[in-house]
């Protein structure tokens, strides 16, 4: 296998890992906690919350860290390889919980998701503070973050296809859509999802160990923990790191929202059953194929942040839009609603990997024009801030969708013929206004982001020069 391959299946295989955790998290962890478990839904995302403030600092900090470190593998790969087991190992833990309190309950979820954040991170954001140096062509840092981004939507998908039609599907125990009650299946897939992470962080961190030889070595003196934090703050300051890392937040909170309360829009505000959400999810699997492909033809030769732009208005659309629409009586019905939604649905999630991959491109753009700016390597701090953002997708994302469950009261522990119908349009009247302020206010940020390609390249000749 050539290096450029195997650079290729390493960065599938990482974002297969943090796909597993993200959409795991995303999708079921609050269903999981206060449908089957009876935490409270404001607790449970309260908890996601503070693990969420601890990536705010922790992020950052491993980021600049690994900028720094001096080791004989590189400024990385001693990261990559430490996060190996316990990403795993937390995960599976989150979904084997053992007979607790309200109050255990709580601390317990809160434990393990800071846990889970703190070694993800240390996983995600060394591994992609190699693609600047790895890839310093403009379009070949798009291309290789499109296997990543397919890869985890492609694999978390299909996690997430098997939990309905195997973990959580209906049975004599758990008829009419009951499924999604059944503690042991959730157990059993974070078994499975844990052992597929292990592999796969292995993989990345083999993967990519040939190129530590040509890496960037970190600087002779470390710096004091204040010259530290003053960097950091200098880099904060950037206005095109600022208007990324904001219209990526209120991105990722509108997708994480999404993702977050999918799982109750289905069977509550459509009406769908296991079936027919399990058949929406397997035609979901196709999103990631499609956005593999159509990413490299729709960004080629094009500037990134127009094309981000174009994407997000569409994700604007296709998000928020179907719901007003059915709220307000204008949308299909009948025989055309599931395979309106299923096309729907399709193409929203094909969106969120081809926007979460240019914006993890971008951020590499940023890397030579903070270099030019100020002599220094600062691609851990910058996809601190990646890192940061992709888990304010599952964090913002679970704790909005338990504060718009415990504002509507939202009953516990009840399969979704028992719930009444106008407490599914209540949920409907949240989530799409929310989904629309967030988008909103994302496509105005990216507004103010700077660099271009011919910038880009102005950057690198300046380099190769000093």
């Amino acid at each position: 296998m050539t290096s450029a391959w195997t650079t290729k299946l390493s960065f599938a295989a990482s974002g297969t890992a943090s796909g597993l955790v993200s959409n795991g998290v995303s999708y079921f962890l609050l269903l999981y906690y206060s449908q089957v478990l009876g935490l409270d839904p404001a607790l449970a995302g309260f908890a996601l919350l503070i693990a969420l403030l601890v990536d705010a600092v922790s992020d950052p900090l491993i980021g600049r860290w690994s900028d720094r470190l001096g080791h004989r593998w590189g400024r990385r790969h001693p990261f990559l390889f430490f996060s190996i087991v316990p990403v795993a190992l937390a995960y599976y833990l989150l979904w084997d919980v053992p007979e607790l309190s309200e109050t255990g309950l709580f601390v317990y979820l809160l434990v393990l998701a800071v846990g889970l954040r703190l070694a993800l991170t240390t996983h995600v954001v060394p591994f992609n503070s190699l693609l600047p140096e790895i890839a310093e062509d403009y379009d070949y840092r798009t291309q290789l973050m499109n296997y990543s981004y397919s890869a985890a939507w492609f694999l978390g998908t299909l996690m997430a296809v098997a939990m309905y039609v195997h973990w959580l599907a209906d049975s004599p125990e758990y008829p009419d859509g009951a499924g999604i009650l059944r503690a042991e299946g959730y157990v059993e897939a974070g078994w499975v999802a844990g052992v597929v992470i292990l592999v796969c962080l292995a993989i990345a961190a083999l993967g990519t160990r040939n190129h530590i030889p040509a890496l960037t070595r970190p600087p002779a003196a470390s710096g004091s923990l204040r010259s530290m934090a003053f960097e950091a703050l200098a880099a904060l300051a950037d206005r095109s790191l600022v208007a990324l890392m904001l219209s990526g937040l209120f991105s990722a909170a509108a997708s994480g929202t999404s993702t977050a309360l999918w799982a109750y829009m289905q069977p509550y505000f459509w009406g769908f059953d296991s079936a027919q959400t399990s058949a929406i999810l397997f035609a979901q699997l196709s999103s990631a194929v499609i956005a593999f492909y159509i990413t490299p033809w729709f960004t080629r030769g094009r500037e990134k942040k127009r094309a981000l732009i174009q994407l997000s208005v569409l994700s604007l659309f296709i998000g928020s839009g179907p719901v007003f629409l059915s709220l307000l009586g204008c949308f299909p019905t009948g025989e055309y609603l599931f395979p309106t939604m299923v096309v729907i649905g399709v193409v929203q999630v094909a969106l969120i990997v081809m926007t979460g991959t240019l914006t993890a491109s971008m951020i590499a753009d940023l890397v030579e024009a903070r270099a030019v700016e100020t002599g220094r390597r600062e691609e851990g701090l910058l996809y601190s801030v990646q890192s940061f953002v992709s888990k304010v997708a599952s964090g913002v994302g679970v704790w909005m969708g338990g504060v718009l469950l415990a504002v509507i009261e939202f009953p516990t522990e009840t399969a979704a013929a028992a719930v009444d119908a106008s407490m599914g349009d209540a949920l409907g009247w949240w989530y799409a206004p929310a989904l629309t302020v967030f988008y909103g206010v994302s496509i105005i940020c990216l507004t103010f982001y700077a660099v271009d390609r011919a910038a880009h390249q102005r950057n690198l000749l300046a380099l190769q020069r000093s």
